[in-house]
């Protein structure tokens, strides 16, 4: 037996032996892990943002979604530009000799422009000659077909119109078959500079802006299928100034502006919008859910946790908050309305753009929600302005900056962050104009006015400060400081309508100034104790260069010594309290 015993308690040993060995391998592999992911997040090498690579390990620089490098490529620029100059010079000088007439001179336009695209097809795939030669030629092509209709007239409009529109669906086609993003911008600027470019005195603004609407349907299909952050503001440029030279020929210039053209520009910018900002988010949703088939050459890998593993692409979060505010003021100019319809408006436009945050933001897509939360939140504030006035409006803006600050201190949002310091300066701007003015009522303090101001002020220096992150803690006194300059000139303000206010707003300072230099001693806070102290040298300055001006000799009197005793009082309590205080 106890043989058997034995035994049992080897083998039993043998187990849990075997145990913490296996054990002990599992810690020391997931430690080995540990190191290695350390590693690679702290390495040097290894930013905590990278960029995915689109070119070769060897090149010298990252092409950006197929834009030209000009920093590195300026002698091709300079020579296409240099030869484009000769030839023009060569084409003005035969026009004044009288060698060319009309056809000719469009035909030698049109030569040099095919001459043009011939090089460019022969030269390498994928080169910067290629896109600079094949630019060039689609570029002679618009020129040639201007100058055709403008200075020589001899063809037909609808044969120079249905050039344009060739030599614009030629660049869009050579632009997705050669993967050129040049030809794309220069197709959908061409394109849109078209109905100007062959514009005669007369014109339907219906038929351009549906040829507004076709253009950027093309240029918006591209940038669904390609993600090309030039051809995208390209577009974004030329809409915006087709829509304003709309606006400005048929609204603005107009006595009696037609109904029928309020609704054909109105409609057009709403399908702007769509090309603009609908279109780009619903690509970063793709693109989110699938990089493999929607690839982005400005995606930006991101190392910090998130689900997201990439931060939106920047243009579409700059068009995110500049679409539908442009959206917003552009139709304020194409209606007569009054302030109340317009402030319906635009809060209708932030409840609509707000509605986006939480699909976007259960998509995983935190950075373009809190842009598109952010939009809300000026349109939001636009409303407000048009809706509200007085201190209603004040207290609004104010509170509405609390609550950015708020969101700020929870989200770590730069933008949000910059955007509440700003509403909160325009509002301080706002309140210290008010301090300036005379009170309109007879009593002091117990009024709306003063009351919405201590309101703010009370905002800027007690509710705003404890939602400064650790970075932003040198703000904190400029918030504070901001507050206490705004009470002191609140007092002034409400009490110097009294009789002898002076007398009063001297004892209002002094009581205001011993409390701040009390609240420094018991926090132990050389900061707010030097505030109090501050002060209290600012009362004894007024007691001196105002208030023996203006007030009475036996006011004047019970002033200097009543505020002796006191402060003698108070630095003895002090000194007894708080006399080994540092």
């Amino acid at each position: 037996m106890p043989e058997e015993e034995h035994t049992d308690n080897l083998e039993e040993r043998v187990t849990r032996l075997e145990k913490k060995v296996r054990f002990l391998e599992q810690a020391l592999h997931q430690a080995e892990i540990r190191d290695k992911d350390q590693r690679q997040v702290h390495t040097p090498q290894e930013p905590d943002l990278e960029f995915e690579e689109t070119e070769p390990p060897g090149k010298r620089y990252r092409r950006d979604e197929g834009s030209i490098p000009v920093g590195e490529n300026w002698l091709n620029w300079l020579g296409i530009g240099l030869l484009l100059l000769g030839v023009g010079f060569l084409f003005k000088y035969s026009v004044d000799q009288g060698w060319l007439i009309p056809p000719v001179r469009s035909a030698f336009g049109l030569a040099v422009g095919g001459s043009l695209l011939g090089a460019g097809f022969v030269s390498g795939k994928n080169t910067v000659p290629r896109q600079i030669l094949l630019g060039g030629g689609v570029a002679t092509f618009y020129i040639t077909g201007f100058a055709t209709f403008q200075l020589y007239s001899f063809v037909s409009t609808s044969a120079v119109w249905i050039f344009m529109v060739g030599v614009t669906l030629l660049a869009l086609y050579l632009a997705i078959q050669h993967d050129e993003i040049i030809l794309s911008v220069l197709g959908t600027l061409g394109g849109l500079a078209t109905p100007f470019m062959l514009y005669s005195g007369e014109g339907s603004l219906v038929m351009l802006i549906l040829y507004f609407a076709l253009i950027l349907a093309g240029s918006g299909t591209i940038y669904l299928a390609k993600g090309w952050k030039s051809l995208l503001w390209a577009a974004v440029t030329g809409g915006w100034l087709v829509l304003m030279v709309g606006w400005a020929n048929n609204i603005y210039s107009v006595a009696d502006p037609l109904t029928g053209d309020r609704w054909t520009l109105q409609l057009g910018a709403l399908y702007a919008a769509l090309i603009f900002w609908i279109i780009p988010v619903i690509r970063e949703v793709l693109a989110f859910r699938n990089p493999a088939r929607w690839p982005d050459a400005h995606r930006v890998r991101s190392n910090t946790g998130e689900s997201s593993d990439f931060i939106a692409n920047t243009s579409v979060q700059a068009l995110s908050v500049a679409t539908p505010t442009l959206l917003l003021f552009y139709s304020f100019g194409l209606w007569t309305l009054s302030d109340e319809i317009r402030g319906i408006i635009a809060l209708i436009s932030a409840l609509l753009v707000g509605y986006s945050y939480l699909p976007l933001r259960k998509e995983g897509l935190n950075r373009l929600s809190l842009v598109h939360g952010f939009t809300a939140l000026i349109l939001v504030t636009i409303a407000l302005v048009l809706l509200l006035d007085g201190e209603v409006l004040l207290i609004s803006l104010a509170l509405e900056a609390l609550c950015l600050r708020i969101i700020a201190s929870k989200t770590a949002d730069t933008v949000i962050s910059l955007s509440s310091h700003f509403l909160f300066g325009l509002v301080v701007v706002w309140v210290a104009d008010r301090l300036m003015i005379t009170p309109g009522s007879d009593l002091p303090i117990l009024n709306l006015d003063a009351l919405t101001e201590l309101f703010i002020i009370g905002i800027a220096g007690i509710m705003v400060p404890p939602y400064l992150t650790d970075k932003h803690k040198n703000l904190v006194s400029v918030y504070r400081l901001a507050a206490h300059l705004a009470l002191l000139g609140w007092f002034m303000k409400e009490l110097s309508i009294l009789q002898n206010g002076q007398a009063f707003v001297s004892v209002a300072w002094g009581i205001y100034a011993l409390l701040i230099l009390f609240l420094g001693f018991r926090q132990e806070s050389n900061r707010i104790r030097f505030a109090g102290m501050a002060t209290i040298f600012l009362v004894v300055g007024k007691l001196f260069l105002v208030d023996l001006s203006q007030i009475s000799t036996l006011l004047r009197i019970l002033l200097f010594i009543g505020f002796g005793v006191v402060f003698l009082v108070v630095s003895y309590l002090l000194h007894k309290r708080w006399g080994g205080t540092k």
